[in-house]
């Protein structure tokens, strides 16, 4: 809206970088698609408004022809949004402590228990959400675990 005070405003599309637009003085302001805010902030910008709060969604035609392809891509989504979201932890621990550490540890479906060459002992896989993870680490820790690792996950197809 043009006022004595604000002036003429235009508004362009612009595709790419739009960040960049207001560093370079081509925009006093810029509306931008914004998952993370990582890139904005970079760039010494902060959102002022939130317009809209979106969401993206896979949808498909029960009589599409590609019906293997669309689930193919399902799959890739789900896939990577478990990887966001998991972590996986490996740890070994003595079977009388198992049960305590399964306890904290019972992953997305079940974790993979393996006996180790060592009498008594075993290795744990299983995985763990990335927010609970740390505190996770430290309560294998406290019930016996050793040797605690933790892994990213690029993807999956579960």
């Amino acid at each position: 809206k043009e006022t004595d005070e604000t002036g003429e405003s235009k508004i362009k599309f612009v595709s790419g970088s739009v960040e960049a637009a207001c560093g370079l003085g081509l925009a006093d302001g810029i509306v931008d698609l914004v998952e993370t805010g990582t890139t904005m902030r970079a760039a010494g910008l902060c959102i002022v408004e939130t317009i809209m709060v979106s969401e993206s969604v896979l949808i498909s035609n029960k009589h599409a022809r590609h019906l293997p392809l669309v689930e193919t891509m399902r799959k890739r989504i789900e896939g990577f949004q478990t990887a966001t979201k998991y972590q996986m932890i490996q740890y070994n621990v003595h079977k009388d402590n198992l049960e305590k550490a399964l306890a904290l540890t019972p992953g997305k479906r079940s974790p993979t228990v393996s006996t180790l060459t060592e009498q008594g002992w075993c290795a744990v896989s299983a995985l763990v959400k990335k927010d609970e993870a740390a505190q996770i680490m430290d309560e294998l820790i406290r019930v016996g675990g050793d040797s605690v690792l933790l892994f990213g996950i690029a993807n999956t197809r579960m």
